[in-house]
């Protein structure tokens, strides 16, 4: 399958899924939900870090700390395991990454059939498209059954969740000469694989402003969603 074609069925999919998900969000049993959720993503993530490994993206270890995204594939993997205030700020990211986590999904292979020539939809960005995709629709769904509120206290949260973790991975960036997160201080600050701006104290808070406003569109995109099924499919359940 041609990657372009791959990324149109994984589209419809998502379109598909996240209607259903709108029209039946008051049938649905949320505890099933949530676990049939993050059983797909961990299928979908082993799947990737499987074709990872065959790619040889692994060198430099495990993908939980390259950017964002597999941060946030890991983290709904761990949701049953944290505790009611870890998880709030946990969930409160995945609900307003949402956003972004659908633009990822058209963009990543995209920009792989654009600038890396690669005409077939192979394993590994098949599996990273629908990581996003299952990302995003568990982000959504979040809010439309009302797990996550649409608020500024949230959005504070989201933030907190992501820019510990962040700065954290910076921290052992120093300590180990790593590049989590694309963050090597020591001349290979890069974000998303492109140097920007130079330097490294100026790349990082670019990246922490671009977090930022990726939360804030993304909040702003779940009240429209939300306010848009209450006010479209909840006429039609009554």
């Amino acid at each position: 399958m041609h990657i372009i074609e791959m990324v149109g069925a994984m589209t419809l999919v998502y379109f598909a899924s996240l209607l259903l998900l709108c029209l039946y969000r008051d049938r649905i049993n949320v505890r099933v939900a949530n676990i049939a959720f993050i059983i797909a993503d961990f299928v979908f993530f082993a799947f990737w870090t499987y074709s990872a490994y065959l790619s040889g993206w692994l060198g430099d270890g495990f993908l939980t700390f390259g950017n964002i995204s597999p941060l946030m594939f890991t983290t709904i993997m761990l949701l049953p395991f944290m505790n009611r205030a870890t998880r709030s700020f946990a969930e409160a990211a995945i609900a307003y990454l949402s956003l972004g986590m659908f633009l990822a999904m058209l963009i990543s292979p995209e920009h792989a059939y654009l600038f890396n020539y690669l005409a077939e939809a192979n394993l590994n960005y098949t599996a990273e498209t629908a990581c996003h995709m299952l990302c995003s629709l568990f982000g959504i769904y979040l809010i439309i059954s009302g797990q996550v509120q649409v608020s500024y206290k949230n959005l504070l949260k989201s933030m907190a969740y992501l820019y510990s973790i962040i700065s954290f991975a910076v921290v052992m960036n120093f300590l180990l000469h790593r590049d989590y997160f694309g963050m090597d201080p020591y001349g290979d600050y890069r974000i998303y694989m492109i140097d920007i701006f130079g330097s490294f104290e100026a790349t990082l808070v670019a990246y922490y402003f671009g977090i930022f406003l990726v939360l804030a569109f993304g909040m702003h995109m779940c009240s429209g969603i939300n306010k848009m099924v209450n006010k479209i499919f909840g006429e039609h359940l009554k």
